[in-house]
């Protein structure tokens, strides 16, 4: 019998296991069910749910990649590859394609044309060091037992792939594989999925097929000389799309890298394999498992919004993912869904409010907990950081007096040691109806006498106003409120409580919101209603210009908003009024 049980809500063959390397990060947030069902891609999902396809183009690289396809290995030259991009929109023509936004077309456009710089002046490095240069292989480097004997967890196939661009010496001699960011190159990446990554290259023989199948590993005689010969050298090169920089990894010869897979790498994508027990969160939206799950609470109605006329692929939002699209739907596209940001420094208000909430995350972590009042605050407060962010002058004087206004309202002050507390914990139900994952990460949430308390602490430049409504200001607390009062998390919903601490340099918004009050949950309910009804039909996301674009992390991509800066630069200011 298998020591790895078939999850319920799912039915197909567990004879194959396949790694990559997202396997080898082992996030702590995900769940490990999802992971080991996710290494076996024969299992599916029981009911198959319908095959969907949406307007736009969500994988953020496809477009990217198909690009960079035509050039490297089909030879085309890249000026003509970027206009055919933009001309079929992202489809290069291909049948059942979704287009891409045009947000992601200007993005994709200006990725090919710094990855195309990068690895040439890559190559020029090479070259000046008389190292041997590399061309692009199209074929995907597979490593694995052949199918064999079932063993102990059901499997007689393993596979380990890796994700990213290929290329090899002509000689045979060195083998290089360029993993891909949407943002500012990593200085580094996880040491086991960096043992995946140089262990594929080094070892991984060229196949075809897969995804639900088997790989098909390519005859020798079929495949140049350089293709064939294991390399005595692998280099795993990051390149981050967002700013052109690249960076080298490692550049191990063949021992090292299988010497760092023994130590680092297989240990963390067996867990993978091996995973089992459950925690929703966002994987849930793709998890093969979601059917049968028994710990992801179902909560029918709990927005009560009409459903989009045309079915679509399962979705998540937060509230975040809302009051994004509220400010512009295709700031949100772009921004939530495709994950780009542009590289451009954060406001000091923005900057500071992470580093206090990255230091409040950290002490409220703590084992055993304690009131941040016991805790000190930063030794010098004029230049402090957290987080990989540093704070100075105005900036580090008003976060440092932020924290220490919070310690008067600490919430783990003369908290019970019985209590449950959990720090950045993901509160996630689901909408059959509107096949729907919410999503909700308060800052903390514990226990108190049989209810939870949801804390959200924000850091403030302003007040509230006279007679605003707390739900209208903060959405996240009005879907703390009807997770809350549907009993998500569980416990006695008149003992528990929606919290916000709005931190000043010199004082404290404190405000507390009931749960179990019929009028509180009937006002969430409808400040959600307002922002997801338009969101969950819309397919186009097109562009809102306003004042909002100036700060527009999307802004470098969004013609519409650009053009309109442009237009409001130049009217007088007494037109602007």
């Amino acid at each position: 019998m298998s020591s790895w049980l078939r999850p319920a809500g799912t039915r197909g063959d567990i004879k194959l296991v396949r790694t990559n390397l997202g396997a080898a990060r082992l996030d702590p947030r995900d769940c490990p069910t999802k992971r080991g069902s996710d290494a076996r891609p024969m299992l599916i999902a029981d009911p198959e749910p319908p095959e969907l396809i949406e307007k736009f183009q969500d994988f953020t690289l496809k477009v990217f990649m198909d690009a960079l396809d035509l050039i490297e290995h089909e030879r085309n030259d890249p000026e003509w590859v970027i206009g055919e991009l933009r001309r079929t929109e992202g489809t290069f023509g291909l049948y059942r394609r979704s287009e891409a936004h045009p947000l992601l077309l200007s993005w994709s456009a200006e990725a090919v044309r710094r990855y195309l710089a990068a690895r040439a002046a890559d190559q020029h490095a090479r070259q000046a060091a008389g190292l041997p240069l590399t061309v692009p292989v199209r074929d995907t480097w597979v490593v694995g037992k052949d199918p064999g004997p079932v063993d102990a967890r059901g499997a007689d196939t393993y596979e380990m792939t890796a994700w990213g661009r290929r290329y090899a010496a002509l000689d045979g001699s060195t083998r290089e594989l360029w993993l891909l960011t949407f943002g500012a190159a990593k200085e580094d990446r996880p040491e086991a999925e960096k043992a995946a990554a140089a262990y594929v290259a080094a070892r991984g023989r060229p196949a075809r097929g897969g995804w639900r199948k088997r790989h098909t590993p390519i005859p020798f005689d079929e495949l140049p000389q350089h293709r064939t010969a294991l390399p005595e050298q692998v280099r795993v090169i990051e390149f981050g799309c967002g700013d052109g920089n690249h960076n080298e990894l490692l550049d191990w010869n063949r021992q090292e890298a299988r010497q760092h897979f023994t130590a680092e790498g297989w240990p963390a994508l067996r867990q993978a394999i091996d995973g089992t027990g459950t925690r929703p969160g966002t994987g849930c939206v793709d998890c093969k498992a979601l059917t049968g799950c028994e710990a992801l609470p179902h909560s029918p109605e709990l927005l009560r919004i009409t459903p989009p006329e045309r079915r679509r692929p399962r979705r998540s939002v937060s509230v975040t993912d809302l009051r994004a699209y509220r400010a512009c739907p295709a700031k949100y596209h772009a921004t939530r869904q495709l994950k780009l940001r542009s590289s451009n420094p954060e406001s000091p208000e923005v900057r500071r409010g992470r580093v206090v909430d990255e230091v409040l995350n950290r002490r409220h972590g703590s084992m055993p907990y304690r009131s941040c009042e016991e805790l000190p605050g930063p030794a010098d407060p004029a230049s402090w950081g957290a987080g990989g962010l540093h704070l100075s002058g105005k900036e580090a004087f008003d976060g440092a007096a932020m924290l220490e206004q919070h310690a008067f309202y600490c919430p783990l002050d003369g908290l019970a040691p019985e209590e449950e507390v959990r720090v950045q914990y993901q509160a996630v139900c689901y909408d059959p109806e509107l096949d729907l994952v919410l999503i909700a990460t308060p800052d903390l949430l514990h226990t108190r006498r049989g209810g939870w308390i949801w804390r959200e602490t924000k850091t403030a430049s302003r007040y509230l106003y006279e007679g605003e409504s707390l739900l209208k200001h903060s959405p996240q607390l009005a879907l703390g409120v009807l997770m809350l009062a549907a009993g998500v998390l569980g416990g006695a919903v008149a003992r528990s409580r929606v919290e916000l601490e709005l931190l000043h340099t010199d004082d404290v918004t404190f405000e507390e919101l009931d749960p179990s009050r019929p009028r509180t949950v009937d006002e969430a309910r409808e400040v959600i209603a307002q922002l997801a009804q338009p969101w969950i039909r819309d397919q186009d996301y097109p562009a809102d210009p306003g004042r909002h674009c100036g700060s527009c992390e999307a802004l470098e991509w969004c013609q519409p908003g650009i053009e309109h800066l442009a237009t409001t630069e130049q009217e007088p200011d007494d037109h602007r009024l």
